[in-house]
């Protein structure tokens, strides 16, 4: 065997990778034409329709039990049947394997609710694999994840650390095979720490742990912290190939989350990853939206978490790391990135060994809450949260932002910025000490700032994070200058005067990250081809976020909506229609930056008169906060931007438009777009049009 080359390897001792990453049309190579896939080996239509009435009975009997708390432990394999039967999702050589796992599935929904209704959860109990289910905030779907729990470890005895294995990619891996491999487990993962409960989650399927993918992650990991008594401060993110690509993303974009993130091969950009030379290169803006993931634009964010690299020596995908291992050096940074010698798009048996001993020695020493230097890199305040500091708006959206914040002393904060408009921190214990005022410098400047109270939980600061009445500190720039913008009363939100927070910086796409609910038309236009395009649009949608996303959208029509901003402030309203043909658009017309009646649709340009364009033939998709409440929006005639043809790598499952866009819809909708984009355009970070 070959000397083992470990941390820090040098990028010139090891010849380049030796096949190709992706497919001459830029494609996985397990891409079979669709997500899901056309079955392999489809069932008897009499069997199928029989399986569907037995599924139908126990749905039946599910309601009975369905407020039980661990119901989804039950309703995981209701709906991996119900999937399955619905799209075809037959993948084995021969219909009775398919048959196989169906009985099984039945078999342990029939045992689940059963014991339910006794109220008793058996399969909780115990070492060994499991498979466990959560009801998912944004649309209540029952989403799976898997539990390895090694043998001696006594759950609930004390607070426990945890790993986070982000799967590979794999197109037949709908809820059925997942659930059903979680189920018949029996042998441990890769990876295999000590006194440490591993879980494996869905992601929500195949689109590389972004989007709903990544909200996947971080609501099994809370659902396994509630039950298991899980260290916050002790959990491990890692995962392998498209796994590696989200231990990459995540990594980045949620860096104060975890004690360590350890990347396994996986891609972590679209450019560079795709090779595309000058005459391939999409729309501007479509470039500008790469921003929202590529992870290079988020490096920095790694100077706040340990990070640890593998890649296989013959592995294509190699070059993804070395490339980060690049711009993370032009950062001061210098990660092990460990070599698998000889290896492909796998792990060496020798090298998973020396991986292991740096995460574990990392989660040992534990995430740090309020360490006293800060660094965030964003192009977006979608992700600008790093601990006990929030950089909260951009003077630009999509251009490079950068804060770094250090402790100076008992009383004293110094920042330095780019690109940054609003800030709120939460001051730290250490700063705290030297009574109710801080000093920040920030950028030459210097400010005295009262501090609020302190948070009574503060210790946790997870996805959501704490709420308490004037705890945090807030700085706002005018005119180039900072200044205190008070702890009394938050940021406005209301519509464009407010800005754009990091709660909703724009994007339609974003919407669908935390919870929505789509609103149908309640009545008709003035143009026939216009309702048609929304009935077969908002269908489209539909049925994609359930194929896809694995989620049955939530859905009403606008008669349904009594007050449209009350309806608004818990959740992000999906708006398909006209201000004709759905009551809630009417509502909102007056306060929305287009001119659009039964005629004529132009957005409202500041600068110059905007020719309108006829709205028979077009219609107008947007992202915009004109319910006038914190964190949440409406989005119009929009569902994911990206579609079917860019499934064919997780890559390529970006947003395709920015935050508004005009379509012209005598062009059919195809797998690429829903028409042919007349116009399309970013709005300001006061939500005007550019």
């Amino acid at each position: 065997m070959r000397p083992l080359l470990s941390a820090l390897v040098l990028l010139s001792i090891l010849p380049a990778a030796s096949r190709a990453q992706l497919g001459a049309n830029g494609a996985t190579a397990s891409f079979k034409g669709s997500l899901p896939p056309k079955p392999t080996s489809a069932l008897d239509p009499e069997k199928e329709a029989g399986y569907s009435r037995l599924v139908d009975r126990l749905q039946a009997e599910f309601e009975e039990v369905r407020k039980h708390p661990r119901s989804a432990d039950a309703a995981i394999f209701l709906k991996a049947l119900r999937y399955a039967i619905d799209f075809d999702e037959w993948y084995d050589k021969k219909p009775e394997d398919s048959e196989k796992k169906v009985l099984e599935l039945i078999n342990e929904a029939k045992k689940r609710i059963f014991d339910l209704k006794r109220n008793e959860t058996p399969w909780l109990k115990g070492a060994g694999n499991k498979v466990l289910g959560f009801y998912s905030k944004i649309d209540d779907s029952a989403q799976p994840y898997g539990v390895e729990i090694p043998e001696g470890l006594e759950i609930g005895a004390k607070e426990i650390p945890m790993w986070i294995w982000l799967h590979g990619r794999g197109d037949t891996a709908t809820d059925l095979a997942f659930v059903y491999s979680k189920l018949k487990a029996t042998k441990p993962g890769q990876f295999r720490p000590q006194g440490t409960i591993v879980i494996h989650p869905f992601g929500r399927y195949c689109n590389g742990w972004k989007s709903a993918g990544e909200i996947d992650v971080l609501e099994c990991r809370d659902d396994a912290i509630a039950h298991f008594k899980v260290d916050v401060n002790r959990i491990a993110l890692a995962g392998f190939s498209m796994g590696g690509a989200g231990a990459w993303h995540m990594g980045a974009h949620y860096a104060d989350q975890w004690a360590v993130v350890h990347t396994g091969a996986g891609f972590v950009d679209v450019k560079r990853y795709q090779k595309l030379t000058p005459e391939k290169m999409p729309v501007a803006y479509e470039q500008t939206l790469w921003g929202l993931y590529d992870v290079p634009d988020y490096a920095r964010n790694f100077l706040n978490v340990p990070l640890i690299s593998y890649s296989g020596e013959q592995d294509a995908q190699r070059d993804s790391a070395e490339y980060m291992m690049e711009v993370l050096g032009k950062e001061g940074l210098k990660p092990p990135h460990l070599i698998g010698a000889g290896m492909g798009h796998k792990y060496h048996p020798e090298t998973i060994k020396e991986v292991q001993a740096l995460v574990e020695k990392a989660v040992e020493k534990g995430r740090e809450l309020f360490p006293n230097e800060i660094h965030i890199q964003t192009k977006t305040a979608l992700y600008g949260r790093m601990k006990w500091m929030n950089l909260h708006g951009l003077e630009e959206s999509w251009k490079d932002a950068r804060l770094d914040a250090k402790v100076a002393g008992a009383q004293g904060i110094e920042i330095q910025t780019k690109n940054v408009s609003r800030i709120v921190f939460y001051p730290p214990p250490q700063v705290r000490k030297g009574g109710d005022k801080v000093t920040v410098k920030i950028d030459g400047s210097e400010l005295s700032l009262t501090i609020g109270p302190e948070m009574p939980k503060f210790e946790t600061f997870m996805s959501t994070g704490p709420k308490v009445a004037g705890g945090f500190c807030r700085l706002i720039k005018e005119n180039g200058k900072w200044r205190d913008f008070g702890n009394a009363q938050p940021f406005q939100h209301e519509g464009p005067e407010g800005g754009k927070p990091s709660a909703h910086p724009g994007l339609m796409d974003t919407s669908f990250m935390k919870r929505f609910l789509v609103v149908l038309p309640d009545g008709k236009s003035s143009s026939a081809a216009v309702d048609a395009w929304v009935e077969a649009e908002s269908s489209h949608f539909i049925t994609r976020w359930r194929s896809l996303m694995r989620g049955d959208a939530r859905v009403v029509k606008a008669s349904e909506i009594k007050d449209v901003y009350e309806a608004g402030k818990t959740q992000s309203l999906i708006l398909w229609g006209t201000p004709e043909s759905n009551s809630c658009i009417k509502a909102l017309a007056k306060s929305l930056p287009f001119k659009w009646d039964a005629k004529d649709l132009s957005p409202l340009n500041p600068v110059g008169n905007h020719p309108a364009l006829d709205a028979s033939t077009h219609v107008p998709l947007l992202t915009y906060p004109a319910l006038k409440s914190a964190g949440f929006e409406v989005v119009i005639n929009s569902g994911l931007t990206f579609r079917e043809a860019h499934d064919r790598t997780n890559s390529l499952q970006n947003p395709k438009l920015p935050d508004w866009a005009i379509l012209d819809i005598t062009q059919a909708p195809s797998a690429e777009s829903a028409g042919k984009v007349v116009e399309a355009g970013f709005f300001d970070e006061k939500w005007q049009v550019k």
